[in-house]
C-alpha cells in the first residue's frame, strides 16, 4: 500500500518547464498519467510520450520545427512531417504546437476496503493499490455509498462529528461540501465538473441533486418520489426512485425514464456511460448486477457469489462487487472475463467508480 506524496500546488499561468515535469512525475504516483491525460504542455513545444506499455512515460522530448499535433508513444505523424509521412516537420497539420492527440490510459478504479474497523479509500490501476486516508476523525462510508472518480478526482460521504457530508478530493485536498439549507449531503458520482447525488432538505423527504459547478438542481422523479442520484455522464444522471420498492431512472436533462428489469422485485441504476447503464436488481430473493443498453438488460453475476452488484462503467469495462463466503470482494468485468479486486490484507473490498 502506498500513500501519494503531496506536492505544493501550481499557480494559474506558470509554464511547465522539463524540471518541474520531471518534479511532478517523481513526486506523484500518478504523475505520468497525470501528465498524459490532461495533455500538459511545458515551455515551447515540449510534450510528455506515454510509454508503449501504457503505464508510465518513456521519455520527455521537444518536437522539431514547430510541429502540428504530437502522436502516441510508437506512433508516427501524418501530413506533413518529417516523423510522418511526407517531408517537413513531425505531427498532423502545419504551424503551431497544435492540440495533443487522446492516448489511451490505464483504467483507474476506485472503492472502499475495511481495515482495523475503519473503511477507507483505495484506487486501483490494475497492478498497485494506493491508499486514500482523511484521518480517524472522518468515517468513509461503506456499501450504498459510492466513491465516485473522475481523472485525479474524487467524490464520497464520510461521518464527521456526527454529521454525514459530501468531500470533494483533487489528489491533493479534500474539501467538504452541503447542498444548501440540506441536514445532509450525500456525493455518489463525478463527471468532469458534474457532480451527482442525493440530499435530506429540512423538511420533507429525500431528494437527487445535479451540481455542474455552481448551482445545484433538484432531481424529483415525478410526480414526487424519494429520490437517489447514483451516476452521471454528462448531463445524463441514473439512479433510483422509491415507488413501493426501488425502481431505477435515467434523466437527460429535461425527462425522466423508468429502468425496471422486468420480473424484479426492485431495480437499482448506479453508474452510465454513453448509453450503457448498469445497476442491481433483486430476482427470487438474490441479488444480480445488470447492464442496459436501452433496449436490452444483460445478467452481471459473479460465478459462486451469493450477491453481485454493478457500480460503474466504462466502455466495455464494469465494476462492483459480489459476496463470497460471507465477504465482499470487488470485481472488474471485461464482457468475458470477471477479474478479482481485493486490497491485500483488508476485511473487505467493494469497487465503486472505474474512469
Amino acid at each position: 500500500m502506498r500513500i501519494v506524496p503531496p506536492i505544493r500546488p501550481i499557480r494559474d499561468g506558470k509554464i511547465l518547464d522539463v524540471n518541474l515535469i520531471n518534479h511532478i512525475i517523481q513526486r506523484t504516483e500518478y504523475g505520468a498519467e497525470l501528465l498524459a491525460r490532461y495533455k500538459m504542455v511545458a515551455g515551447l513545444n515540449i510534450f510528455v510520450e506515454q510509454a508503449g506499455n501504457g503505464l508510465g512515460v518513456s521519455y520527455l522530448t521537444a518536437l522539431a520545427g514547430g510541429a502540428g499535433n504530437p502522436v502516441q508513444s510508437g506512433s508516427a505523424g501524418t501530413g506533413n512531417g518529417g516523423a510522418g509521412t511526407g517531408t517537413g516537420g513531425a505531427g498532423t497539420g502545419t504551424g503551431g504546437a497544435g492540440t495533443p492527440k487522446p492516448a489511451t490510459q490505464p483504467y483507474r478504479i476506485a472503492g472502499t476496503y475495511g481495515l482495523g474497523g475503519r473503511n477507507r479509500i483505495f484506487i486501483y490501476d490494475g497492478s498497485t493499490y494506493t491508499d486514500i486516508y482523511f484521518g480517524n476523525d472522518k468515517q468513509i462510508l461503506g456499501v450504498g455509498w459510492k466513491i465516485g472518480i473522475s481523472g485525479l478526482n474524487l467524490v464520497g460521504s464520510y461521518l464527521f462529528n456526527g454529521d454525514v457530508t459530501s468531500f470533494f478530493y483533487n489528489g491533493l485536498i479534500e474539501t467538504e461540501f452541503r447542498v444548501p439549507n440540506s441536514r445532509r449531503t450525500d456525493a455518489f458520482d463525478i463527471d468532469g465538473s458534474n457532480i451527482c447525488g442525493s440530499y435530506n432538505p429540512q423538511t420533507g423527504r429525500g431528494e437527487g441533486f445535479f451540481y455542474n459547478g455552481s448551482t445545484y438542481t433538484d432531481l424529483i422523479f415525478p410526480p414526487n418520489f424519494s429520490t437517489l442520484a447514483y451516476g452521471v455522464d454528462g448531463s445524463n444522471v441514473v439512479g433510483s426512485y422509491l415507488s413501493g420498492s426501488f425502481r431505477g431512472f435515467l434523466y437527460n436533462g429535461s425527462t425522466f425514464t423508468d429502468i425496471f428489469v422486468p420480473g424484479s422485485s426492485s431495480t437499482l441504476a448506479h453508474g452510465i456511460d454513453g448509453s450503457n447503464i448498469v445497476g442491481r436488481y433483486a430476482l427470487n430473493g438474490v441479488t444480480r448486477g445488470f447492464l442496459y443498453n436501452g433496449s436490452t438488460f444483460v445478467d452481471i453475476f459473479v460465478p459462486g457469489s451469493s450477491l453481485t452488484s454493478a457500480y460503474g462503467i466504462i466502455g466495455s469495462n464494469i465494476v462492483g462487487y459480489y459476496t463470497l463466503n460471507g465477504v465482499n470482494r470487488g470485481f472488474l468485468y471485461n464482457g468475458t472475463t470477471y477479474t478479482d479486486i481485493f486490497v491485500p490484507g483488508s476485511s473487505n473490498t467493494v469497487a465503486f467508480g472505474i474512469d
